[in-house]
């Protein structure tokens, strides 16, 4: 008898290993009956998750991912810090993930992680230094290289220090709570930096960041920057991101300086047009420049908002790797965002084009994710005259002015927002902490513009 029940559980599990079946399915593919089928899943219930329920049933082998279990609480912080339970992460065989949402009660198949979450991974600069505080998670060292049992790993070990408002296990949401009680206690006490002494420090802050310590938070991207929590008032604080230049005695310290400087009148500039911008700030120390910009998916009352990619969407939903109207538009007809969401994409689409940035790559576009996961455009970051970057080897290299052109989406709203670039431009132009090397490129894009 014991036996029997071996080999039942045996065949069962094999079943399984290539992904969710029905009980119909079982039973074809183990030559054996319906009710057969059902006493072994009775049997086998602790390792078998059920998905679905009725004739759309289907059963799925759990899957034990390294030493952190198969399945896992997901939390949810909102804009004031209060954590609720968003819903429960499941893995099953061969490499998925069911979802289990705590608000609608509904149930979701996924291949990998779910859409939602992926941005939650460490990315870019600073994630490669967050990686680097928890070498004993036994992680690739390359964040290139993880996979999605290792991002949940990570996820499950430091994920209350990443972007988003989700965490995911009870270890992290207890370190969320640990963190954010002690910042209510240094702001009530006067004890957490304030902006006008953090800025004296931000040389100091470079040096810890580029030897990988004191870091605090994480975001995506390649340029180099570092993460404070620093007091605004009473009772209040922010997050801030702040990248930097080199020193601006090297040729490419000096273009990166004009390229910051440059991106924070991007963002000043869209959002005189009613175009969200990260909100931003210059500073020059220690023969580098500085811009701070406050993170949107943190608020002032020590909670967060959820935020997800273009590049997750995109994903998910859309299926084609075109520029950011042709995705927008897609979204639109799938009523995944609002007509005026999609008309402020064509907007920024159209100025990314018209100031020469050439990265506007899926992950430098974001909204805000609902607790019902709908989306809402979020500010514009990382808007730049990227054309005109140092290479790979940090030589600053002369290049011809980018031709920009409308496409069949953006003609409509081109004329006027050539008028922003215009505006652009000048203030680029004009801007004393710009070289005057790239004052001189500004003064041909606004000559070719007004021509």
């Amino acid at each position: 008898m014991k036996n029997l029940f071996i080999m039942s559980s045996v065949n069962l599990q094999s079943a399984l290993l290539s992904g969710p079946r029905t009980a119909r399915e079982l039973a074809s593919a183990l030559c054996v009956s319906q009710p057969t089928v059902s006493r072994w899943l009775a049997e086998q219930r602790d390792h078998i998750l059920v998905i679905g329920k009725a004739r759309a049933t289907r059963y799925a082998l759990r899957r034990a991912v390294r030493e952190i279990g198969s399945e896992w609480p997901v939390y949810r912080v909102d804009e004031v810090g209060e954590v609720s339970l968003a819903g429960r992460l499941h893995a099953i065989y061969p490499a998925g993930f069911v979802w289990r949402d705590a608000v609608n009660h509904r149930e979701s198949l996924f291949e990998g992680l779910p859409w939602f979450l992926v941005d939650n991974r460490p990315q870019g600069f600073m994630g490669c230094q967050v990686v680097g505080l928890y070498k004993t998670h036994d992680l690739p060292e390359r964040l290139e290289y993880w996979g999605d049992d290792d991002v949940l790993v990570g996820l499950t070990r430091f994920g209350h220090e990443l972007p988003g408002n989700f965490l995911i296990g009870d270890y992290v949401r207890m370190s969320y709570c640990f963190l954010n009680e002690a910042i209510r206690e240094a702001v009530s006490e006067d004890n957490l930096i304030s902006l006008k002494d953090l800025r004296g420090q931000y040389p100091l802050e470079v040096g810890k960041s580029q030897s990988r310590e004191g870091i605090r938070s994480s975001a995506g991207g390649e340029q180099p920057k570092l993460g404070e929590i620093v007091c605004v008032s009473d009772l209040q604080c922010c997050e801030l991101l702040i990248k930097y230049s080199p020193v601006c005695t090297m040729s490419s310290g000096l273009r990166w300086s004009d390229l910051l400087v440059a991106e924070h009148l991007a963002l000043a500039v869209l959002t005189d047009y009613n175009v969200a911008g990260a909100l931003s700030q210059i500073f020059k120390l220690a023969g580098r420049t500085f811009l701070e910009v406050i993170r949107f998916d943190r608020t002032p009352h020590f909670g967060r908002r959820g935020i997800v990619s273009l590049e997750a969407v995109s994903n998910e939903f859309i299926g084609h790797s075109g520029a950011w109207d042709e995705q927008a538009a897609s979204l639109l007809e799938q009523r995944l965002i609002s007509r005026e969401d999609y008309e402020r994409i064509l907007c920024i689409h159209a100025f990314g084009s018209l100031i020469a940035n050439t990265d506007m790559h899926n992950g430098n576009l974001s909204f805000f994710l609902g607790d019902d996961f709908s989306l809402r455009l979020a500010p514009v970051y990382d808007m730049l005259p990227m054309h005109h970057a140092p290479n790979n080897h940090g030589e600053v290299i002369a290049r011809p002015l980018r031709q920009a052109r409308p496409t069949r989406l953006t003609e409509p709203v081109w004329e006027g927002v050539k008028a922003w670039a215009v505006e652009y431009w000048r203030r680029v132009r004009d801007d004393d902490r710009i070289s005057a090397d790239f004052q001189g490129i500004a003064a041909q894009y606004l000559h070719a513009l007004e021509a």
